[in-house]
C-alpha cells in the first residue's frame, strides 16, 4: 500500500502544505475540554460524482477489482463496496501516518458540507 500511496500523493507537498496552513485554521471546541482543528489538504473525488465516489476511490488506490464501476446499483457485485471503502480508508490513513509522522493525524473521508472525498489533517489539543 505504501507504494500506491506514494503514487497517488506527493508526500513532500502534503507535508509542506500542512506546515504552511494548519495555523490558519480555527480550533473547534469539543466536549470534555478538547479542541481540534482540521485542514482539508486535497479533494480526491468531487461530491458531484455521487454514488460513484466509493468505486472511484477504490479504483484510485487499486482496490476496485470485482466491483461493477459502470453500474454501482448492481447490488450483486457492489453489495460490500461501502464496507470495502471503510476498510481501505483505515489502511490508507494508517499508511499516510506512517509515511508522514507528525503531531496530528492524516485521514481520508467525506467532506461533510458537499460530499466530496478528501484528504484531511487533524490536530487535537486536550485542555486541562
Amino acid at each position: 500500500m505504501e507504494g500506491r500511496i506514494e503514487e497517488v500523493f506527493d508526500l513532500e507537498q502534503i507535508k509542506n502544505f500542512v506546515e504552511k496552513n494548519i495555523n490558519h485554521t480555527e480550533w473547534i471546541e469539543e466536549e470534555y475540554g478538547e479542541k481540534r482543528r482540521i485542514l482539508v489538504i486535497e479533494t480526491l473525488v468531487h461530491g458531484g460524482h455521487g454514488v460513484y465516489i466509493p468505486g472511484l476511490v477504490l479504483e484510485l488506490f487499486g482496490q476496485a477489482e470485482g466491483f461493477d464501476l459502470e453500474d454501482l446499483y448492481n447490488y450483486d457485485k457492489n453489495e460490500s463496496i461501502h464496507d470495502e471503502l471503510m476498510y481501505w480508508e483505515n489502511k490508507i490513513s494508517d499508511c499516510l501516518n506512517k509515511l508522514l509522522p507528525s503531531r496530528g493525524y492524516y485521514y481520508v473521508g467525506y467532506l461533510e458540507h458537499d460530499g466530496s472525498y478528501c484528504l484531511f489533517y487533524e490536530e487535537e489539543v486536550e485542555q486541562v
